[in-house]
Parts: C-alpha cells; structure tokens; sequence
C-alpha cells in the first residue's frame, strides 16, 4: 500500500478508535497491527504524537500503574471530531468518483 495512502487511512482509524473511548497509545497500535501488520509501532507513535501536535487529540495519564510509569491516553478533541468528520466525508466522496468511473471492489 502507498505509504502516503496509508498513513492517510491511519489518521482516520485513530481518530475513529478514540471517537469510541480513551485508549492508550500500546492499545490503540495493537489494534491497527491486526489490521496493517506490517506498520511499525514507531510509525504509529509518531502519527499519535502528529495528531496531538496538530490538536486532534488530548493526552492525559492515569493513576492505573502497570509496573512501569502511568499509561498516557489519548482522547479526541472537538478539533479532531472535526477533522475525522471532513475525512470520512472525503473518502467517501473517493469512493463515489471510484464507482462513477467504473472501479468498485468487486470490478478488480
């Protein structure tokens, strides 16, 4: 897959996973790597630490301990609602001007 295409497509599985709840950035990479298991965790790091940067997320610790340093979590912010909503609209405007032209799942 298109390295590009692909980090496109892991912006918005993020954001969609902490649209459902807070997770943990180890949680959130071992759910993607059942989907793409050939990211690395670094690739992942560095999109949730883009996506924070940019202000999609929030990042918080909790108390719960699991013999180490307390676990970071992050939540989506109004920001990152947002931006998921304008993305999930633009795939699937992709999507349509696919079908439009003749390329569909089943067609390949």
């Amino acid at each position: 897959m298109d390295a590009q295409l692909k980090r496109g497509i892991l912006n918005i599985c993020i954001l969609q996973l902490l649209k459902e709840k807070d997770r943990y950035g180890y949680d959130i990479i071992k759910i993607l790597q059942g989907f793409f298991p050939d990211t690395e965790e670094s690739t992942l790091y560095a999109i949730l630490r883009r996506l924070h940067k940019e202000g999609l997320t929030r990042l918080y610790t909790s108390g719960e301990i699991s013999h180490g340093p307390p676990r970071k979590y992050y939540k989506i912010s109004d920001k990152g609602k947002e931006a998921l909503q304008q993305a999930v609209s633009s795939w699937r405007r992709i999507e349509a001007i696919l079908q439009e032209i003749g390329i569909s799942s089943s067609s390949l």
